[in-house]
Order: structure tokens, then sequence, then C-alpha cells
């Protein structure tokens, strides 16, 4: 079978329509995961023989309440496998296989093994599973982005330009019984699909759409495409990229292994997608923020606006008196925000209930993308408890409070 995947005569006539899908609809979470292990193989390759990963990262990376949840996730990802066919002179082939074949989790670490398949995604060599171009069928939201780029786009053969009726358009999408109005077939495919191809491929698209005629009540017919191809070449030095490392320097244990980090993410998002992050964290404690970089990037925290809203810096006489400051803060948040009751389902290393027993130093950190929590515990001096918020969340208690100070003014 590997001389199939391998033959020279497959690979080197296989025309540009290749299809790939997920054999069952797979989650934002379960993509959000797909993306962490990418960025982990592509920072370091060797983790294709075996990738390992701290179980509590990913739970709250996760939004997950408890190891147990990680777990159950997990096994039901490796359930899903990758479709695909693709056509070639000679006929068409067409495919399945799993990304992972197996899992262990040991003490707070999870070991994940991957299919060979998988890692012929990756082989320098080409073969049948390069030529699927994985990583951007990951990291496109949605499957007609990736047959928008791989059907059409990559078909131009060169054309700087050309036109395409609307109804070929949505067979080549899927979407010809989706969405009837144009409007939404815009919104909710085309406009998505263009996004990802202009933020993970060498492409650059634009399109105007064409009506039956020149009134404004004519329906549209056609599409129009131009197409740029931006000609990157990996770039292996980057001033930008450094000047943005001169900022985390001093707070990160691996410089060159960040730099690599942001070299992704910068070939993939743009560099001011990194330094965003980069000046989101900026206020953060230096205590794991390594792991807090890699986290912003990686779920865009920048994006998501999120705030600091409860900063206490004070000496308690015990771990429990700190557990019920917290509690304090979080019962009254939780009228303006229910979301952040969560906290009190959380299992394992993430209980809020852990947080009584503490000893000197000892740290409890739980962040999504819709909330963030930091608390230190200090035996002989002050103890830390941050809370941040979305900012509109922010805005609504601050609006509370003023009215209530109103009304018994």
């Amino acid at each position: 079978m590997k001389d199939i995947y391998f033959s020279q005569s497959i690979i080197n006539t296989v025309k540009n329509d290749i299809n790939i899908d997920f054999s069952k609809k797979i989650t934002k979470r379960e993509r959000l995961f797909l993306k962490l292990l990418f960025f982990k193989i592509i920072s370091n390759p060797k983790s294709l023989n075996k990738l390992e990963i701290e179980l509590n990262e990913m739970v709250s990376t996760l939004g997950l309440s408890s190891i147990e949840e990680f777990q159950s996730f997990l096994k039901k990802l490796t359930e899903k496998h990758i479709l695909f066919d693709i056509s070639t002179k000679s006929g068409k082939y067409s495919g399945i296989f799993a990304l992972i074949s197996s899992f262990i989790l040991s003490m707070n670490f999870c070991q994940i093994f991957f299919t060979e398949e998988f890692k012929y995604c990756f082989s320098n060599k080409k073969n049948i599973f390069s030529l699927l171009e994985i990583e951007k069928f990951i990291f496109m939201e949605d499957a007609f982005s990736f047959n928008l780029y791989s059907n059409i786009i990559k078909m131009s053969d060169n054309k700087k330009e050309f036109t395409l009726p609307l109804s070929s358009l949505k067979v080549y999408l899927n979407s010809t019984d989706k969405y009837k109005r144009f409007f939404d077939f815009e919104k909710h495919i085309l406009k998505k699909a263009v996004f990802d191809i202009n933020t993970f491929t060498d492409f650059h698209i634009k399109y105007r759409k064409i009506k039956s005629g020149i009134k404004a009540s004519n329906k549209i017919v056609s599409i129009n495409f131009t197409i740029r191809k931006s000609k990157q070449i990996p770039i292996l030095y980057d001033d930008t990229i450094y000047k943005m490392l001169e900022l985390v320097k001093d707070r990160v244990e691996n410089p060159e292994e960040i730099y690599n980090l942001f070299l992704l993410y910068s070939l993939k998002r743009g560099h001011k997608y990194v330094y965003d992050n980069i000046d989101y964290l900026k206020n953060n404690s230096s205590e794991n923020f390594e792991k807090k970089l890699k986290r912003a990037l990686l779920l865009d925290l920048a994006a998501n606006k999120l705030k600091l809203y409860v900063n206490i810096n004070e000496t308690v006489k015990s771990p429990a008196m700190l557990h019920n400051i917290l509690m304090q803060n979080i019962n009254f948040i939780k009228t303006y925000y229910p979301k952040i009751d969560i906290l009190q389902y959380t299992t394992g290393s993430l209980n809020l209930k852990n947080i009584r027993f503490f000893k000197d130093q000892d740290v409890f950190e739980f962040s999504n993308d819709e909330l963030e929590l930091y608390i230190k515990y200090h035996s002989n001096k002050k103890s830390v408890i941050k809370i941040y918020l979305p900012d509109n969340i922010i805005k609504k208690i601050k609006k509370a409070r003023q009215n209530n100070e109103n009304t018994h003014s």
C-alpha cells in the first residue's frame, strides 16, 4: 500500500480538484484542539512520533471541566476520520484515514500517537497525503472554504480573473440547497471562504457580483473573481518578529521556540495578530508567561477583549479566607454574568475548593475565551486575586452599580 501512497505515476498526474471532509462533523472545540496539535508538530517535528501535552493546560484551553471530560473528548475525536478523493489522469482515488491512532493518560500528561497516514501529510517526500494540504483544511473554519480553494482557485491556471455562474459556484461549494437568498449565501459561505483563503493560503482573492441587468432589483447570476498569488518565501530571520521577541524574551524560557512560533503565526495571521496578543498580556505576571503567550496566540485572546475587573492584593490569615474573598466576588459577578458559574462545576486540580487547602505560593489558574482567573496564596505577604471579564460585562456591572447608587442617594 505504501507504494501506492508514494507512486510517482499517480502523484505527478493529480489534478487540482482534491476533496476532503471529516467522516463526522467536528465541533469548534475539536478544530481548536487540532490547530493546537498542528502548531506543536510544526514547532517540534519529532512530536509526530509521540506528542506529549499537559492535561491541566488542555482542560483549561479547551474550556473543559475535568480531565475525565478531556478523556471523553479525545475518545470521540479519535472516532472521526478524514475522507478524501483525488482525481488523476488515470482515474479517481478515494479513501479514509484517522488522525490519532491511540492516546495514553498518565499522571498529569497525555501522550498522543498519530497514524502513519497523518505522518505522511508532513513528509518532505511527495506523496498522496502531502498533496491534501491538510494543514489548510484544519485551519479553515469550514469545508466549503477548502472546496473553493482546492476546486476553483488552484484550478485557475494562473488566470488573474475569471467568472463563474452562481449556480456552478454553489455546486463547487456543496451549498446548492443551503441558502436560497444570495444575501444569506454571501454572509454564511462566500465571505467566510474568501476570508479563510486570504488568511491561510498564499492566494489573495476578491470578488464582484454580476447581475442579470442594470436594475437594482435584478438577480445576481455570476461571481467575478480576481486572484493574486503572493510569492512568499519562508524567512528564517524577520526583523519585525525579532523586535516582538525583544518584548517578551526575558519572560520566556525558550526564546528560539517562541521566535519560530511568532514566525508561524505571522505567516498564517500577520504581524499585527502576534503583536496584539503580546500587547494583551503586557500586564500579566511573568509566572507561566510562556504558557499564557502560547494560549493567547492559539485562542486570539486579544480579540476577546478580556479586561482586568477584580484586582485584589491582600494579606490573609489563611487560604480559607482567600477562598471566601474569591467566592464573594464570583457570587456578585454571577448576577450579571452567569457564565462565571462554570467554575462551580470544575473538578480535579481546577476545583475552586482546592484553594481552601493551599500551601504557600500555590497557584490556581483558569482561562477560556469568556473569563480568566489567577489566584496565588502567600502565607507571609499579600495574596493575589485577578479576575478578567469581557469589556461589555464590566460596563454592564458598572452601570448597574451606578444605577443602584443613584437610587439610594
